[in-house]
C-alpha cells in the first residue's frame, strides 16, 4: 500500500523526513539573526521566509542522517549554507535589478539596494562568527572557499553579459561557481561532520556539484519555457540581463537570424517590441530547452552513480530522486 509520503514529490517527502531538524534549524536561523540594528533582522526574516525549497541545508540533513551521525553540527551547518545562499540571493537581486523574488517583491525592493547589499555583507559575516564557533578548520577553509567561488562565479558571469560567443563549456563554468559550488558544499559537509573518509567525503562533493549544475540547468530551461506564476519569478528575463544560457547557446547554433535577433538585442541592451516573446518560442521550437534538460539529467545521472552502495535504502533512493527532480522540476 502506497503511503501519503510515498505519494510527494522527492523534495517534499525530504522535508518530511527532516522536519525536526528543520524546526531546530529554524531556531538556529533567528537565534543567529538577531541584532539591536532591526533592519537586520527584519530583512534577514524576510528572505529566509519567502517560499525557497531549502534544498541546500536539506542536503546536509540528508547526507548526514545517510552517515547516520548523532551530534549537533548538522544543524548550525545547515544555518551557515543557508546563510551564504541569503546573503548571495540579497547581491543577486540588487545586480541583476530584480523586484520580484519567488512571487513576492524583492528585499531590494521593498528596503532599498543599499539595505539589501549591506545586509548580505552582515550575513556573510555572521556565517563566518559561526564558523569559527564550530572550530573545524577544514570546515572554515570549505566555507572560505565556498564564498570566494561564489564572487568568482558573479563577477565571471557579469564579465560574460551579452557574451553571443558564449560556448557550453563557458556556461557550466559559470553555473559550477555561481551555484553548484554550495550544492556540493552541503554534500561535503554532510559527510564531513559523520566521520567520512576522504573518498565518500569527496563523492558527496561532487554528487552535490552534479545535482547543483542540474538543478541550475533547469531553471536555465524554465526562463524560456514557465510562466511566471508557475516559476514564483519572473521568466523570460534572462537575455534581458544578458545572461546567455544553454537554451539559447544550442539554439543559436542552428539559427543565423537568432543569433542576429540576439546581437540586436545585445547593442540595445535589452528587449523592445516583440522580441521576449519571438526569442523565447524560437528557443523551444530549436529544441535549446529540451537539450538543456538532456543536460540536466545528464547531470542528475552522475549524481546518483556516486551515491554509496551502502546505507539506508530509503534514505539513498531519496537522495537519487531528488537529482532526478533537479534535473526534471516543474518550478
Amino acid at each position: 500500500m502506497t503511503t501519503v509520503t510515498e505519494q510527494l514529490s522527492p523534495l517534499h517527502r525530504a522535508v518530511a523526513l527532516c522536519a525536526d531538524d528543520m524546526k531546530r534549524v529554524n531556531t538556529c536561523i533567528a537565534d543567529n539573526l538577531q541584532s539591536d540594528i532591526m533592519m537586520i533582522p527584519a530583512i534577514g526574516h524576510y528572505i529566509v521566509a519567502s517560499g525557497g525549497k531549502r534544498l541546500r541545508p536539506l542536503l546536509c540533513l540528508l547526507i548526514s542522517r545517510l552517515f547516520e551521525y548523532t551530534g549537533e553540527r548538522h544543524i548550525s551547518m545547515s544555518v551557515v549554507i543557508e546563510f551564504i545562499h541569503t546573503a548571495s540571493l540579497l547581491h543577486d537581486d540588487v545586480v541583476d535589478d530584480s523586484d520580484q523574488r519567488r512571487g513576492t517583491p524583492s528585499a531590494n525592493g521593498v528596503w532599498g539596494n543599499q539595505a539589501s547589499v549591506l545586509v548580505g555583507d552582515y550575513l556573510f559575516s555572521r556565517t563566518f562568527q559561526m564558523m569559527v564557533g564550530d572550530d573545524d578548520m577544514q570546515m572554515l577553509r570549505l566555507m572560505s572557499d565556498v564564498t570566494n567561488a561564489l564572487a568568482e562565479g558573479e563577477v565571471l558571469q557579469l564579465s560574460r553579459t551579452f557574451h553571443v560567443e558564449m560556448t557550453e563549456a563557458e556556461s557550466l563554468e559559470v553555473i559550477e561557481r555561481k551555484t553548484a559550488v554550495l550544492f556540493a558544499a552541503a554534500g561535503e559537509v554532510g559527510a564531513h561532520i559523520s566521520g567520512q573518509n576522504e573518498q565518500v567525503i569527496n563523492n558527496m562533493a561532487e554528487y552535490g556539484m552534479c545535482l547543483g549544475v542540474a538543478f541550475q540547468l533547469m531553471d536555465d530551461a524554465l526562463d524560456y519555457l514557465a510562466e511566471a506564476e508557475e516559476a514564483g519569478k519572473p521568466v523570460g528575463h534572462d537575455l534581458e540581463e544578458g545572461k546567455i544560457t544553454l537554451p539559447l547557446i544550442h539554439a543559436m547554433a542552428q539559427d543565423d537570424e537568432l543569433r542576429q535577433r540576439v546581437e540586436d538585442i545585445s547593442e540595445r541592451d535589452g528587449y523592445e517590441g516583440d522580441d521576449q516573446a519571438w526569442v523565447r518560442q524560437r528557443v523551444a521550437d530549436l529544441g535549446g530547452c529540451d537539450f538543456t534538460m538532456m543536460r540536466a539529467q545528464d547531470y542528475a545521472d552522475r549524481a546518483k552513480a556516486l551515491l554509496p552502495q551502502h546505507g539506508d535504502p530509503e534514505l539513498l533512493q531519496l537522495l537519487a530522486n531528488l537529482a532526478d527532480f533537479s534535473a526534471r522540476r516543474p518550478y
